[in-house]
C-alpha cells in the first residue's frame, strides 16, 4: 500500500532469506569448558548482600550451588572484595568473593565464615 516496491519482488526476496539461512546455521557461542566445581541451579530468590562498610544492596540470585552463587542487581555500583550474603527462603547466610562483576550482574564464590568481621 505505501510502498512502490511490487509485491512479488517481496516475496521473492522473502524466499531468498528463507534458503540462505537453512544453509548455514547460526553460531551459539558458548563457552569450551566448565570450570565451575558443582552444578549450578537456576532459582529465582531475593536476597541482601551486606558490605563491611555497611552498605547493603538487594538483588536477586539467578542461580546457586555449593561453591557459589550469581546475582542481579536493580541499580548499578560495585561491591567490595568481599560480602555476606543472606537469603532467608533458602537458609543462606555466607560469605562470598567476588569473582567477577558486570553492570547488574556478579557471580560470587562462598568462603569460610571471618570470624570476627563486621559484616552483617
Amino acid at each position: 500500500m505505501f510502498s512502490s516496491k511490487s509485491k512479488n519482488k517481496v516475496k521473492v526476496d522473502l524466499d531468498r532469506a528463507k534458503s540462505s539461512s537453512s544453509s548455514a546455521p547460526i553460531p551459539v557461542l558458548r563457552p569450551t569448558a566448565e570450570n565451575r566445581r558443582g552444578p549450578r541451579k537456576g532459582l529465582w530468590c531475593v536476597c541482601s548482600v551486606f558490605s563491611e562498610a555497611g552498605e547493603v544492596r538487594e538483588g536477586i540470585i539467578l542461580d546457586v550451588s555449593k561453591t557459589g552463587a550469581r546475582i542481579r542487581f536493580r541499580s548499578r555500583g560495585s561491591l567490595p572484595r568481599v560480602v555476606k550474603i543472606k537469603a532467608s527462603r533458602i537458609g543462606l547466610n555466607r560469605y562470598a568473593r567476588v569473582v567477577w562483576q558486570s553492570t547488574f550482574d556478579a557471580g560470587l564464590e562462598f568462603i569460610p565464615d571471618r570470624g570476627s568481621a563486621k559484616v552483617a
